[in-house]
């Protein structure tokens, strides 16, 4: 997104004040940046990326892992902007252009998705923040368009670092995008006992889209089940909102006991509120029925990956597999879900997101 021209220091004429290699005009050598390596951007790539291989092999289930191996692409990304723009122009346009349409693509993506959406369910936060989402990637691309239109120095540094910070953010997204979808196609475990139903929001008394798809899920890892093989035991997990007439576990039990599920082979949990409370007092009641059992937890495809995350951090071995989704709330709720892995470990992700300031700064003050 970036202008691809080379970034220079101020100087007289337009010249640079220093060379490439550190070089003074008169020859001699500068001794703040003596020491510095020669393609720094590249030497970060590398670093980032060692990292994410140690992290894939320490702890593979982890986002961080995600987020070292974009900050190494962003690495190198500005190395290859900064350092071809004058040697390799084509090279350049033709990054610069794909960068280019892939951010307005997303950003009129989420922008046509959030009103689509506000305008069929209301003006829901969510639905807003990914229209807002959309406009703050379409903003950016105004703001290069108005450096290229105007230049100058001090403005051209402060575009290559809200172009990095953005394309960053863009990839991560992209990536998470790409977890979601693969995890959201994760199948039943072989010979499922039980099948845990996470809540979601009702329609009235009775279960909403999102919820009904669940249950359906549901019900149709039973009917696959192995001829004679026994037939599995429902575990509704869903508490009463502030917003709801009744629990969604009494909403959800009755939705299957219409569907001719025998209300024996159905357990209520009706005290969660949240996705951990959903595991943790589902867990308690599947390991307080049969010896032996293999939990099946069904949630929305988009919800698979962090329901994963978080069953992993209360200590709770499930399975976990997803429902389809409405293609035009797919988008906004993986954009919801991915903030919200951000925030679930907020403290490692930010902290190793701020070190793109490294590549970023090596970008605008070293070339």
């Amino acid at each position: 997104m970036a202008d691809s021209r080379p970034y220079r220091g101020p100087g007289i004429g337009g010249e640079e004040r220093q060379g490439r290699y550190g070089q003074r005009p008169g020859g001699r050598e500068s001794g703040a940046v003596r020491h510095m390596p020669e393609y720094p951007e590249y030497l970060a790539a590398v670093v980032f990326a060692a990292g994410g291989v140690v992290n894939i092999l320490l702890a593979p289930h982890r986002f961080s892992t995600a987020v070292l191996f974009c900050l190494s692409v962003a690495s190198a990304g500005l190395g290859v902007a900064g350092r071809s723009a004058a040697a390799h122009p084509a090279v350049a346009t033709v990054l610069a252009v794909t960068a280019l349409l892939l951010a307005l693509a997303l950003g009129l993506l989420l922008l046509a998705d959030g009103v689509l959406l506000v305008r069929r369910y209301g003006p829901q936060a969510a639905l807003l923040a990914t229209g807002a989402a959309g406009c703050a990637v379409l903003g950016v691309l105004g703001l290069d368009a108005v450096f290229h239109a105007v230049g100058g120095e001090a403005f051209g540094g402060f575009v290559v670092a809200v172009n990095a910070t953005v394309g960053y953010l863009i990839l991560l997204f992209l990536v998470f995008a790409g977890y979601v979808f693969v995890r959201g196609r994760s199948t039943p475990l072989p010979g499922t006992t039980h099948v845990v139903v996470l809540g979601a929001g009702l329609d009235g008394d009775r279960p909403g889209p999102l919820l009904t798809r669940r249950l359906e899920r549901a019900l149709a890892i039973d009917a696959a089940r192995a001829p004679g093989s026994p037939c599995v035991v429902f575990v509704v997990s869903g508490g009463q909102g502030e917003d709801e007439v009744r629990s969604e576990a009494d909403a959800m039990a009755d939705y299957l006991c219409g569907r001719g599920v025998p209300a024996a082979r159905i357990v209520r949990e009706d005290r969660s509120v949240n996705t951990g409370q959903n595991l943790r007092f589902s867990a308690a009641l599947v390991d307080g029925t049969t010896p032996g059992r293999r939990a099946t937890v069904v949630t929305s495809g988009f919800h698979v990956y962090r329901t994963t995350l978080l069953a992993r951090r209360v200590g709770v071995p499930v399975h976990v597999v997803g429902a389809p989704t409405s293609p035009a709330y797919w988008l906004s709720a993986t954009l919801r879900e991915f903030a919200a892995v951000l925030w679930l470990d907020r403290v490692p992700l930010v902290g190793l997101s701020l070190l793109l300031a490294v590549p970023v700064a090596t970008a605008v003050f070293g070339h």
